[in-house]
């Protein structure tokens, strides 16, 4: 009787075992499915033809008013300064299907953290004249490189084959 009961106790334990790891990897599924959509709402809405414009503006002929009315002024900023925090994440996210993503997000890091100079220079100011004054100089580096930075992820999406292309070009 003594071995019966312990091949049951075996059987049951390898049956719990299997459910919980069948449970464990559905789990595990459905939340990369969330984080991908957690991300993708986490981009805050920025104007890409105004970006793509000020960015292709290499001779700084653009007005510096104009300039922040594209952008949204200090507020616009911000919301790029954040989103380039998301875009490092969505490049970080593929990097367990396409392993050099590693690459881009690196380079994604550097940039941001060149914006965020940029962005400190003009949070840095001590009046409003000397940001009006000023916002042209940093602000007009710091929205060319996160239009870079959009590029940069899309070519990666693209080129990895990687799923979510079409709603990162729309949230982007």
């Amino acid at each position: 009787m003594g071995g019966r009961s312990e091949l049951f106790v075996v059987v049951m334990a390898a049956f719990v075992a299997a459910l919980l790891t069948i449970a464990v990897y559905y789990i595990a599924r459905a939340r990369r499915a969330d984080s991908w959509s957690v991300l993708l709402r986490r981009l805050k809405r920025l104007d890409r033809d105004n970006i793509a414009t000020i960015a292709g503006d290499h001779d700084f002929s653009i007005d510096p008013e104009r300039i922040s009315a594209m952008i949204g002024g200090m507020e616009g900023l911000e919301a790029l300064e954040a989103n380039c925090a998301v875009l490092i994440d969505l490049a970080c996210y593929v990097q367990r299907w396409y392993p050099e993503a590693v690459v881009v997000a690196e380079e994604l890091r550097l940039n941001a953290r060149e914006i965020q100079w940029h962005l400190g220079r003009l949070k840095g100011t001590t009046s409003a004249q000397s940001l009006k004054e000023n916002f042209s100089d940093y602000a007009h580096p710091a929205v060319s490189i996160y239009y870079t930075m959009t590029c940069l992820l899309l070519k990666l999406y693209e080129k990895g084959n990687l799923p979510g292309l079409r709603e990162l070009q729309r949230a982007i």
